[in-house]
């Protein structure tokens, strides 16, 4: 049953930003309406398609969980064996060749699952420190029957142009600034939003605005409403040279309209670049830079983020090994500080960049990373990396509510995984994934010297596309 919860009157006025924000996207909205009912009514032929995409995935932990790392004391089990699965399904319209309707509901479920939110449900909750109202949820695992996209997309509006306007997945480049956090079974970042896109030969440029959602089991997030956060941004892709692609970007954030977040007051910005080589190349080459500045509840922001990749692929050999080093760099600072010096790494994802095991993330972190990909098979990719994680500034720093670093110490510990992916078609995808992490120079954890841990995954992906109605005639 979802039950649809009344949090009460807000209790703060709209900024202009905000107000202005959902008023642009509010007439957008309705013009893409416009436009759609008139492309329904004037042409000659449409298509319907559904879809479902079932995920099955398996963990199993030990020493460890989400919010939890070695206090037997502490929240949930530290030996959760899990099953999570994630239906998405709807249908995509087409009423004619330069217009996509799509409306699609997700249901996820974390069954044996310690942490699930019949047992736990103020654990996700995003408040003050030692309050109890107002929160939002935020639950990377749990949400029953929600809207998983909704949107018009019209192809073609202007030359090499398209606009995308409702409830949407947004992710550019290698998901570090923008990216949807997919693995997480609920999706981290999921944007209520209006996206203009340019195309021309390989060359992009995307602008949007809009919000993202909140992740509430026990409710249902009508678009544009609920929103942890505002914000949005520019990505282009350029392809200078046969060997030199840039990327530039730029993001803003700022705070959303769901209950306690409004009650704040920040402006993020970024702004940066990305440079690689293509895949065609032996020499493999990596570079991110971006700067974080605006203010914070009063305080100026002066941060950065920094990613170097460098390797080289051995085109003639068995696998195609390549082999990679990559430093993953995000500034830290404390409380204290006049000015926020830790990097917020904006609208990007986890999932495998910072360890597998999602102790990290592109935050107040020194990452020294090996991989090694290897593709044996057409089908069939894997990746072995290992992480070495520094900590710049260790002051006020705590991971899994029990990880703290002993005083004038950086080395928060080291992780090994193992990924292999086996994909036989388009409609089915197997995954497994092995991953441990040893504990550096941390303090006790409940009086006893923290242990390392282990996490294991297996997953299966299933796609089933079909026609419900093609050609249709004219609806008059």
């Amino acid at each position: 049953m979802i039950t649809f919860i009344n949090r009460g009157p807000k209790t703060q006025k709209e900024s202009p930003f905000s107000k202005g924000l959902r008023i642009g996207i509010t007439v957008t909205f309705i013009a893409g309406l416009t436009i759609t009912a008139k492309a329904i009514f004037v042409n000659d032929s449409s298509k319907l398609h559904s879809d479902i995409t079932l995920r099955e995935r398996v963990e199993l932990w030990d020493g460890m969980n989400a919010k939890n790392y070695g206090n037997p004391d502490g929240v949930g089990s530290l030996h959760d064996k899990i099953l999570f699965q994630r239906v998405v399904a709807g249908f995509t319209f087409k009423p004619s060749s330069k217009i996509d309707i799509a409306a699609h509901i997700q249901d996820s479920r974390a069954f044996g699952w310690s942490l699930r939110n019949s047992e736990y449900p103020e654990l996700f909750r995003v408040k003050k420190k030692n309050t109890i109202e107002p929160y939002y949820t935020m639950n990377p695992n749990e949400e029953f029957f929600e809207i998983y996209d909704l949107y018009i997309q019209v192809n073609g509006i202007f030359k090499n142009i398209s606009l995308k306007v409702g409830r949407q997945k947004i992710a550019f480049g290698d998901n570090r600034l923008f990216g949807p956090g997919e693995w997480g079974n609920t999706g981290r970042w999921t944007w209520d939003a209006v996206r203009v896109s340019y195309k021309k030969g390989n060359n992009t440029i995307d602008a949007f605005g809009g919000g993202t959602k909140i992740h509430d089991p026990s409710m249902v997030s009508v678009p544009f409403t609920q929103t942890e956060h505002w914000g949005g941004g520019a990505y282009a892709h350029i392809s200078l040279l046969a060997s030199l692609v840039i990327e530039p970007f730029y993001a803003f954030k700022t705070q959303g309209s769901a209950d306690y977040i409004r009650t704040l007051n920040f402006t993020r910005h970024w702004v940066g670049t990305r440079v690689f080589s293509s895949d065609q190349n032996y020499f493999v080459y990596d570079f991110t830079f971006t700067k974080e500045f605006g203010r914070d509840n009063g305080r100026t922001i002066n941060a950065f983020g920094a990613i170097g990749l460098l390797g080289y692929k051995l085109h003639s050999l068995p696998a195609k090994p390549t082999l990679c080093i990559r430093e993953t760099y995000a500034s830290g600072g404390s409380s204290s500080d006049t000015q926020v010096h830790t990097f917020d790494p904006a609208f990007g994802a986890k999932d495998s960049y910072y360890g597998r095991m999602n102790i990290t993330s592109w935050s107040n972190l020194d990452d020294r990373e090996l991989v090694l990909y290897l593709s044996p098979f057409k089908e069939v990719k894997l990746e072995l990396n290992y992480h070495r994680f520094y900590v710049p500034e260790p002051t006020d720093a705590i991971w899994l509510n029990t990880l703290k670093l002993q005083p004038g110490k950086h080395h928060l510990g080291d992780e090994f995984n193992i990924y292999a992916s086996y994909s036989p078609g388009k409609h089915l995808q197997m995954v497994g994934v092995f991953g441990y992490f040893r504990a550096g120079d941390v303090e006790p954890i409940n009086g006893i010297p923290a242990k390392n841990s282990s996490w294991l995954a297996i997953q299966v992906l299933y796609r089933f596309e079909g026609m419900l109605i093609g050609k249709c005639r004219n609806i008059n």
